[in-house]
């Protein structure tokens, strides 16, 4: 439910400085189900009535605000003794759904805004008894209404309109912090925050509320909460990448037993008859025998089992065992030949998607030869300036946009099948976007785009959205060309590559990039490019070693902590 206020009237104006009066009609009573008022991302909302309130609503005023639920789903409202609305809700079936009357209840203003609650309470509608009391006047509301003040250092998405820790948007956060600010405590912080939501399966929850200490609340909702499969491998992986920047080998092994427990219950879920991954339900792809589920679960095992050898542990071989057999599954069950790529999954062979691709190549499940084809066969995902997430989609469908989420994930795959130039369109295109109109540049990255290219969700787009930020560590790591060698030996850059291949054919004059090192140093390339010569600079610390390779070019560059060159092209 939600009441708005007079906007404008007698010449007194708003002292909100963002008000919509289409959304928010002044003076209107508003009542919806799902999620909010508007769509949020793919979390449906319904309005069910809207009524004016019979007087004007002033700002900085008191009003009393009754709702009585009676038998057989009647809803009154009524605001200062005056009857505003009176429906029955078993009128409604919001997507086919009855309107549920139980549940939590909760107080908030609408985004950006401001809202002022006191004295709540709650009676049994039958016999008139309290059930709750509450002033809302003192400091322990904050902590049972879950706005108290953050309880860690976390990360979210979204942060204008979020109070969530999204554990499955983290994998993009975490490489990001790595490739930029180095702000490694923000990582460790939600890998903390997440873990103390660990349940006995070995699942962590998937959005954790950040006004709610973990160890004292219990989930508000366990479907809600831990729902999304893909999530588990999505937040491993996450950790994977904070472990590889930094070799921060002391916090692995202090977290190990419960990240343990998680990959017990991803194993699980290998299926022994079809060899491939089923889980119950999952956001970027098919759960049951998906490319998306099998592919990124073998990404997260041989990342596994690269920590467990790092940290001294027995188990990296069955994890490597793990990784190899269901990788063997995907190659001989979910390859469409006829489509050149691989499908949605084991029942959907002829649908083709953006994050079974990403994964499956970015794995290295597919061969060289197999993750060319698989790049060429995007053509069928094309749409606007990106790639839908799959085929099936309907073009011109109000609900196909552009993720920045999974075409990141896609850029990966894309560059694993060294195509260039397919690489540096969709940088220039998705991320070109974000900056080109000044009245919706932030100078972060988005949630979704329209295919033009325009905020995906409108007025309500998060343009302050990391799940859309790829394109931040794909440039140091692909465009400048500084990443970390493979295996451990890559674990805190002590072994690093050089290879700016494709900041070379996007035709770029010169490029630099500087990553942070954990605990401390910095490792820095700078190249320019002039006349088909190529002079480079790498600032690295002495213990560590690398190769500069572009086209046939090689260098090896160790014992020394700065190196000059110059090479043609």
């Amino acid at each position: 439910m939600l009441s708005s206020t007079e906007v404008d009237s007698g010449g007194q104006w708003s002292s909100f400085a963002n008000t919509n009066n289409t959304v928010t009609p002044p003076n209107t009573l508003l009542l919806a189900s799902g999620f909010g008022f508007v769509n949020q991302t793919t979390l449906p909302s319904y309005i069910l009535a809207s009524t004016k309130i019979p007087f004007s609503v002033k700002e900085k005023t008191w009003y009393r605000i009754k709702t009585v639920l009676g038998g057989e789903g009647k809803l009154e409202i009524s605001v200062d003794g005056r009857e505003v609305l009176k429906v029955n809700l078993t009128n409604y079936a919001p997507g086919g759904k009855p309107v549920s009357t139980t549940g939590p209840f909760g107080f908030g203003a609408w985004q950006d805004q401001a809202a002022y609650f006191r004295n709540a309470i709650a009676y049994d509608t039958a016999n008139k008894s309290v059930i709750y009391r509450n002033p809302l006047t003192g400091p322990e509301t904050l902590v049972e209404y879950g706005t108290q003040e953050n309880l860690g250092t976390v990360c979210l998405d979204g942060p204008k309109r979020d109070r969530l820790v999204w554990l499955g948007d983290f994998y993009h956060t975490s490489r990001i912090i790595g490739a930029s600010t180095g702000g490694f405590n923000y990582t460790r912080g939600t890998f903390d925050f997440l873990l103390q939501t660990q349940i006995r399966s070995g699942q962590i929850a998937i959005a954790p509320y950040l006004g709610y200490d973990p160890t004292k609340t219990g989930t508000l909702s366990l479907e809600r909460v831990y729902g999304l499969d893909d999530y588990q491998l999505l937040g491993f992986l996450a950790f994977a990448h904070y472990i590889r920047q930094t070799n921060d080998l002391q916090y692995a092994r202090k977290t190990w037993s419960q990240w343990e427990k998680q990959l017990s219950w991803l194993a699980s879920n290998i299926n022994p008859t079809s060899g491939l991954a089923d889980f119950g339900f999952t956001f970027l792809g098919a759960a049951q025998g998906g490319s998306l589920g099998s592919c990124a679960t073998v990404e997260t095992l041989n990342a596994a089992a690269d920590i467990a050898e790092a940290i001294g542990k027995k188990t990296s071989p069955k994890y490597r065992k793990l990784a190899t057999d269901l990788a063997r599954s995907v190659n001989q069950k979910l390859w469409n030949k006829a489509l050149g790529t691989y499908g949605y999954a084991l029942g959907d062979l002829n649908t083709s998607s953006v994050a079974g691709t990403a994964f499956c190549l970015s794995s290295d499940v597919a061969s060289k030869e197999r993750a060319v084809s698989a790049v060429a066969a995007l053509d069928e995902l094309q749409l606007g300036l990106g790639y839908k997430d799959r085929s099936t989609l309907d073009d011109h469908g109000i609900e196909t946009k552009i993720s920045p989420n999974t075409n990141g994930l896609l850029l990966q795959a894309i560059l694993a099948g060294e195509d260039w130039d397919r690489a540096a369109k969709l940088i220039y295109n998705v991320w070109g976007a974000m900056l080109k109109d000044h009245e919706t540049r932030s100078g972060a990255s988005w949630e979704y785009l329209t295919p033009a290219g325009q905020p995906g969700l409108g007025a309500f787009t998060s343009l302050g959205h990391p799940w859309g930020g790829a394109a931040t560590y794909i440039l140091t790591e692909w465009v400048a060309g500084l990443r970390s060698a493979d295996g451990i030996q890559g674990f805190g850059y002590k072994n690093w590559v050089v290879n700016p291949e494709l900041g070379a054919h996007m035709g770029l004059s010169h490029a630099s990039a500087k990553v942070p090192l954990y605990p401390s140093g910095e490792l820095e390339v700078k190249w320019s490019i002039k006349s088909k010569k190529m002079a480079v600079q790498i600032k690295a610390p002495p213990e560590t070693k690398g190769v500069f390779w572009i086209g046939k070019t090689k260098k090896t560059l160790e014992n020394d902590s700065s190196y000059q060159f110059t090479i043609q092209l």
